[in-house]
This record gives structure tokens, sequence and C-alpha cells, in this order.
């Protein structure tokens, strides 16, 4: 976790160096620098959030807020805080949602994992010819059932049900080559499960993965 946090800060700290030194010489490549900034800097705070949040729960200081509310809201909300970030990367971003009836979740929380989920396929799929992440959502058997699909390298069979554990990393070339914690799925487990929820991972019949979440839904 600390090499992964030491990871942002160092390009952080080298841009802003080379801001001072005035190596950016043109004004397009002081906004070059700026934007990298800008995306070290927010995956930075990513990183220091999960860690939080995970030792708070861990210590069972993490108090959820539960209220009725619009699952399009938080979508529209996600939407607000990733699309640039899908956009720059070269990402389609569909979302497949009917008009759906109030549901009991805390808002913050829901609005984190969906992140987390979308930040998962973006680091695993910015090198795959497709670059595409569907969201959808509908009610299934009395569940709220979200799910987050892209089109990347999917998952090694053996590992589908580890991936949500705390710290685990599949052990292949492509994870060794994009870093990472292991905490963003250990996360979205453990919050979906406090909710009352479960999780899980199935790849797709074509290229990717799927992530689904069930949550419990007691309308009519």
């Amino acid at each position: 976790v600390t090499h992964e946090l030491k990871t942002p800060l160092t390009n952080i700290r080298m841009y802003i160096e080379m801001l001072e030194q005035g190596i950016a010489a043109t004004p397009e490549r002081e906004q070059e620098y700026l934007k990298i900034l800008n995306s070290e800097s927010a995956r930075l705070s990513g990183l220091i959030n999960n860690v939080l949040e995970l030792a708070k729960l861990e210590k069972k200081q993490r108090h959820f807020h539960m209220q009725e509310g619009d699952l399009t809201e938080i979508l529209t909300e996600v939407q607000g805080i990733m699309d640039q970030k899908l956009k720059q990367e070269g990402f389609d971003r569909v979302v497949q949602v009917p008009d759906l009836p109030s549901v009991s979740y805390d808002r913050d929380v829901l609005i984190q994992v969906i992140i987390n989920l979308i930040d998962n396929s973006i680091k695993f799929g910015r090198k795959s010819a497709a670059k595409k992440i569907t969201i959808k959502a509908d009610i299934a058997d009395r569940q709220l059932r979200i799910t987050v699909s892209d089109t990347g390298p999917g998952i090694p069979r053996r590992d589908l049900k580890k991936i949500f554990e705390d710290f685990y990393r599949v052990d292949n070339d492509l994870t060794r080559l994009t870093g990472g914690t292991g905490i963003g799925l250990a996360l979205v487990k453990k919050f979906i499960v406090a909710m009352g929820g479960s999780v899980y991972a199935a790849n797709n019949e074509g290229p990717g993965c799927t992530i689904t979440i069930l949550l419990p839904f007691q309308g009519t």
C-alpha cells in the first residue's frame, strides 16, 4: 500500500519541480503537466480514501446512513465524477437503467462502490482493443441488481472468487504492470455486505468481465 501511495506522490513532486524550473516552455505543455498533476492527485486521494475506509470498516467505526432514494440520481453523480476520466482514457460509457422504484442504500457508499468498479475497469482495460463500460440496473428476485461490465482482459477463472479478499491481486503480467493495492474490490464487497447485499464476478461470453451487485429490495 505504501508503495502505491508513493508512486503518484513522486509524480506530483516531479511535475511541480518541472513547472517551477520552467521546463514547460509553452502554455500547451504547461496545461499538459497540470492535467497530469490533477490526475495523479485524484489517484492519490482515491488510494488514501480506500485505505481510510478499510480501516474504519475493520474497526467497526464506519456508520452507514441508509435512506430511500432513486438509483438514477446516484448514476448521474457517478457520471459527473467519472465521465472526464473515461473520455481521457478513450472509454465509451453506456448506462441502461429503466425507471426503478426507490430503494434503500447509503448514497455516498454506493457512489464510491460504483466509482471503484469503473476505476478497476479503466485500469485493467486501457490496453484493450475495445474500451467500453456498461452499467445496468433492474429488479430481480426481489433484489436490486446493478452490473458493471467491461471489455477488458477478464479475470482468470481460479481467481473469480478471490478478487474480493483483502489485498488479493491476480498474479499475472498485467497486474504486475498496472500495480494496485488489492483494496478496491475488497472494499466494494465489505460495503455491499454491510448494506445487506452481495457481490460476485463473472467473465463475459465475449471479452471482459461483469461485477454484479445485489441489494435487498422491499418494494412491491
